[in-house]
This record gives structure tokens, C-alpha cells and sequence, in this order.
């Protein structure tokens, strides 16, 4: 085992010793619940959906049991919000901006540059903002959002050719997510945006259908993305959120010992375990890609700040003008 395993493993793990709440009888009502993820194993989402489970099955007697599927097993990270909508899912790792593709103001968290550094995220999940947050996505979504999370800020990978500034994307075919503001982000870089699965990402750009991937540091390394790729630039464009979410109709379903089991849970092993582990990894992964790779430290931040301001007029016009709502919030946060 190596010495990152077990060091990323004792940051999440703990002692089982610890409790979240008073535990159930083993005789209360039994369920098991399934947990979708669209990252491999090993990674700080799989880590801290075992400890989840952990928690839940320690604190609830057994009666409470959780199923992780890791790597998209179940479902893809778009389908498996879905599910979780429609309750035919029990629980998912997903996105603001993916939860856009339904209700288009949640894209506000992806757009570019929204966020000045992680004190300023941690302001805006730990702070009324954020309550108000999971109240707004449970009316609207029927979504129930247990733990706020991050994966980072993301960065640029390519096959061949450096990225410093905005002008270096042009033409470049770019993975991006299958959320709309992505899509208008890299767009408006005049690079060729291209959605899909990121498990096919290592194969496309080895045999070149794509020229270039952005991701938070600690994805691409986990789907060794240094392999295929020769340059990685630390634009840090977008923060990418991700957060334990669960169907409202599943929560509310189960005894409120068991609800309260859940929710202690998931504030212990997301908000309180994973978001600090995440932090932790930030430099750690980008010094590994930068090891691998050719590394950009310094890309032209506020040139590409320029150039996207179009993404955030764009985006709040397709949504009624409703993002500029959130927008502003999280401005506001940053004071």
C-alpha cells in the first residue's frame, strides 16, 4: 500500500470508534441504500462514500446500510442526478452545474472565475448562502443536498500545445462536461467543445479525437491523463463543486432516527473529512501532474477573465436573468 493511500485513507477514515449520533436497534426498520459515483476508486469521492457508509451503518446498528458504486457503474454522473430526482436513485456525487441542465440558475456555480480562492467557497457552503442553497435545490429539484463539497479548481491538460493564454485553445477539440455553461466557457475560448463520458477521455486523447481536457488536478492524475497529454496549465478557471445528494422523496421515506443518522453522517464525512482532505490535495496532485508533464504555473489568469465575461451575460440570459440572483450572492460572500 502506498504511503498516499494511507495517508488520504487516515484523512478520511478516523477511528470507528467515533459516533455521529445515538445509534438505532439493529431490530428498527432495515434499508439498504445505493450511492452512485462517476469517479474511480480511490479517489477522495470513493474514499469519503466509505466512510459515509461507515458512518451510517456504525450509527444506525446495521439497520442502515449503504452501497457504493464508484466509476459511473450504475449511472453517469448526469443520469445519476436524474435517478436521484425521480427517486429510482438513492444517492449521488453531482454538480450545480450539472443540476443546470434542468433549472438553468444552478449553472452559476461553473461560470468562470466566480470564485477568488477556497476561503471564499468555504464562505459560500458554510454560510447562510449555502443554507439557503439546499432549501432552494429541495423545493425546486426534490433534491436534498446532505454535505457540500469541492474537487478543486480545475486545469487545462493538452496533447501538444502549451496553453498561456486565451488565444491557445483556438481550434483545439476540448472535453468539457455535458453542462451548458462548460460548453459556452470553451466556446467562447473559440476552442471545439466536445461532451463526453470521461471515461473515455484517456482513449481519445491518445489517439488524438480530442486535443485537450480540463479538470480539477486530482481527476486527471487519478485517470492518468499524464500519459496522453504532454502540457497541463494551471488556469484554474473554474472551481468545480461536488456534493452528496439525495432524493427527498428516499429521506423523507425513512424513520426520522434514521434521516438524522444520514445527515450527521454526511455533515462528518463530507463537509467536516472530505472538504479538508480535498484542500490538501490541491498543491499535492498539481506538483505530481507538473512532475509528469509540462507545466504552465502562470497562464494569463486575467486575460482569460476577460475574454469569458461574455460566458456570464450569456448565461444569465438564458436563465431569465435568474443567475445574476445567485451571482450576486456569492459576490457579496466574498466581502
Amino acid at each position: 500500500m502506498s504511503q498516499l493511500t494511507i495517508t488520504r485513507r487516515s484523512a478520511l477514515g478516523g477511528a470507528l470508534a467515533m459516533t455521529v449520533g445515538s445509534s438505532i436497534p439493529a431490530s428498527a426498520q432495515s434499508k439498504t441504500l445505493r450511492l452512485s459515483h462517476h469517479l474511480p476508486p480511490g479517489h477522495l469521492v470513493d474514499i469519503a462514500s466509505k466512510r459515509f457508509a461507515e458512518l451510517v451503518a456504525q450509527s444506525s446498528n446495521g439497520a442502515l446500510k449503504v452501497d457504493v458504486f464508484p466509476a459511473a457503474q450504475i449511472a453517469g454522473l448526469k443520469q445519476g442526478t436524474e435517478s436521484v430526482q425521480v427517486g429510482t436513485l438513492d444517492l449521488v456525487w453531482s454538480d450545480f452545474g450539472t443540476l443546470g441542465n434542468w433549472k438553468k440558475e444552478y449553472g452559476f456555480m461553473s461560470l468562470p472565475f466566480l470564485f477568488k480562492d477556497f476561503d471564499h467557497v468555504k464562505k459560500v457552503f458554510f454560510g447562510p448562502l449555502g443554507a439557503e442553497l439546499k432549501q432552494d435545490v429541495s423545493k425546486q429539484m426534490q433534491i436534498e443536498i446532505l454535505g457540500f463539497g469541492t474537487a478543486g479548481f480545475r486545469v487545462m491538460a493538452t496533447r501538444e500545445r502549451a496553453i498561456n493564454k486565451p488565444g491557445d485553445l483556438a481550434n483545439l477539440k476540448f472535453r468539457v462536461p455535458e453542462v451548458p455553461v462548460f460548453v459556452s466557457t470553451f466556446r467562447q475560448l473559440k476552442a471545439n467543445p466536445t461532451p463526453m463520458a470521461f471515461g473515455e477521455v484517456y482513449t481519445a486523447l491518445q489517439t488524438g479525437v480530442i486535443d485537450g481536457v480540463e479538470v480539477p488536478a486530482e481527476t486527471m492524475w487519478s485517470f492518468k491523463v499524464q500519459e496522453v497529454a504532454k502540457h497541463v496549465s494551471k488556469t484554474y478557471h473554474i472551481l468545480t463543486d461536488v456534493h452528496l445528494m439525495m432524493s427527498s422523496s428516499v429521506l423523507k421515506g425513512l424513520p426520522q432516527a434514521q434521516q438524522d443518522i444520514i445527515v450527521k453522517a454526511a455533515r462528518q464525512a463530507v463537509e467536516e473529512e472530505y472538504f479538508k482532505a480535498s484542500l490538501a490535495a490541491e498543491d499535492e496532485f498539481w506538483a505530481k501532474l507538473a512532475g509528469a508533464m509540462i507545466p504552465v504555473q502562470n497562464p494569463d489568469r486575467a486575460a482569460f477573465q476577460q475574454a469569458l465575461q461574455p460566458v456570464w451575460e450569456e448565461a444569465d440570459k438564458s436563465s431569465g436573468g435568474k443567475m445574476k440572483v445567485w451571482t450576486d450572492k456569492v459576490l457579496q460572500a466574498s466581502s
